[in-house]
């Protein structure tokens, strides 16, 4: 049977026509995938919203408003519950009305929530604006990923979705460089500006998945958007019997249930495991805490040049992955991925204990640290306290060239294919139920990490928490060695 998509099914095609025809899908996942833009903007907000807080709490009114520290981690976490709440809608949203028009309602709870962030003059009106712009970030990201798999060729679909995930990226750069001079009820506004433009080229520029047309029984309007995106010597009629077919044996049985069949536990069993690799190799933990272990690190960086940087070289790792991934493969991205993050914190740690070996602490300072890091973890719900003094020379470059390296491994692997995987393993009948079900899974599962980073940092100490890292990502090489299916060449059907 072919395994591929497109490029099997062309004839007598030039070089001319083939590139035209990936111009044109490019085109259109580019338009769909405007969305991840104010996505990323959302997702890192709080650090603009963090940064001009400490200069003036004033609202867009004049008015002050008080925020704790407690608060102040509600408006980062909140977005998590949303995530989990778009991934459950949109699993029912792609299996009803299909993937476009799920696409254009993605950018509705985002909206609402910016806008109520705006004009928000409490702390509540901008948890629930979060919690609102959290459920766009949930659906965007599976309607994204999924449209994207299914309307480009295999060659280059790999590409295309790395692609939308980089918009993310490039999304969230953007917030902290204009967060700079915008203050952040403007950077909310920025973010409803640019939900509404994607609004609009939903409307106007997309057409429905082709494979959402088949599995509906619209077969005309399903060839119809296969000859546009398959170009005219692509037997599309051979196509569109493969995705039916493909998809047949699933008509007696959809949803949760379909889920629970053998075939379709082994890869949600599969996807949970790379899930957990994921979480625990310190991907979500390392971009949200940044700044905590430069500051750890005694690497004396302004805050917000920091975050820039860390955000821009997942950017970089994302860009280098979309010219790759299809050239490469999933398996091989992904274990050179988990390989430059497990080196890079294996330097570092050796790096650390180096360092402790030449100045060893007395047996004063060794109860005074422990005590110090009881406080910590007794203090991170209500108060800040400064991480203890590091022993790391602030002249060394060394320790900053890892977190980089580590940075760039996670952005060029396991980032972006942690979410890409599902929508190429599921069948198009419950594919948004499964990619759904999969990400509910991985959002737990970092929920975990970052609420153990504390306690982990606390009893491993720093070293022992990179060693951690090194090893999960270690096992996940193993992992994705002997378990993980190569999906690059596999149909979207």
């Amino acid at each position: 049977m072919d395994s591929t998509i497109g490029d099997s099914r062309q004839t007598e095609e030039t070089r001319k026509s083939r590139l035209l025809r990936y111009t044109r899908q490019f085109a259109i996942v580019l338009a769909a995938g405007l969305i991840s833009v104010p996505s990323g903007m959302m997702q890192l907000w709080p650090n603009v919203f963090a940064s001009h807080y400490a200069k003036s709490n004033a609202t867009i009114f004049g008015t002050e408003m008080k925020v704790s520290h407690w608060e102040m981690d509600l408006i980062s976490s909140v977005t998590q519950i949303g995530r989990i709440v778009g991934y459950l809608t949109a699993g029912y949203l792609l299996g009803t009305i299909g993937r476009k028009w799920s696409l254009l309602i993605t950018g509705v709870p985002g909206i609402v929530g910016s806008l109520m962030i705006t004009v928000s003059i409490n702390i509540y009106m901008i948890v629930v604006g979060r919690l609102l712009n959290g459920i766009t970030i949930g659906l965007s990201l599976i309607a994204l990923f999924i449209y994207a798999a299914e309307v480009a060729d295999d060659k280059i679909r790999g590409a295309l979705v790395s692609m939308c995930n980089a918009l993310m990226h490039f999304g969230g750069i953007s917030n902290l460089a204009l967060g700079i001079p915008f203050t952040w009820y403007y950077m909310s506004l920025i973010c409803v500006c640019l939900l509404f433009v994607h609004i609009v080229v939903v409307v106007c520029a997309l057409d429905e998945s082709p494979s959402f047309l088949a599995v509906s029984s619209r077969d005309e309007d399903a060839l119809r958007v296969l000859r546009k995106l398959r170009g005219p010597h692509a037997n599309v009629q051979e196509e569109l019997c493969y995705l039916k077919q493909r998809n047949q044996k699933l008509n007696d049985s959809s949803g949760v249930r379909a889920l629970l069949e053998r075939e379709h536990l082994k890869i949600v069993g599969l996807l949970t495991g790379i899930f957990f690799i994921y979480a625990f190799s310190g991907s979500q933990v390392f971009r949200i805490n940044a700044t905590r272990q430069i500051q750890r690190l005694g690497l004396a960086l302004d805050e917000q040049i920091s975050t820039i940087l860390v955000i821009s070289l997942y950017f970089a790792g994302n860009l280098s992955m979309t010219f790759f991934t299809d050239f490469l493969g999933r398996r091989r991205c992904m274990m050179t991925s988990l390989a430059i993050i497990a080196a890079s914190y294996i330097s570092i740690g050796v790096f650390i204990y180096l360092q402790e070996e030449r100045l060893p602490l007395s047996e004063l300072q060794k109860k005074e640290s422990l005590k110090f890091s009881y406080e910590v973890f007794n203090a991170t719900l209500t108060e800040v306290i400064p991480d203890s003094s590091s022993i790391v020379p602030q002249n060394s470059w060394f320790p900053m060239l890892c977190l980089m390296c580590a940075a760039f491994g996670y952005g060029s692997g396991i980032s972006t294919l942690a979410s890409m995987l599902p929508t190429e393993l599921f069948p198009t009948s419950i594919r948004p139920q499964g990619t759904c079900a999969c990400l509910v899974i991985g959002s737990v599962l970092v929920f975990i990490s970052l609420q153990l980073y504390s306690v982990m940092q606390t009893t491993l100490t720093q070293v022992g928490l990179y060693f951690f890292y090194a090893t999960v990502s270690l096992i996940g090489i193993v992992y994705s060695y002997f378990l993980l299916v190569e999906t690059s060449r596999e149909k979207v059907g």
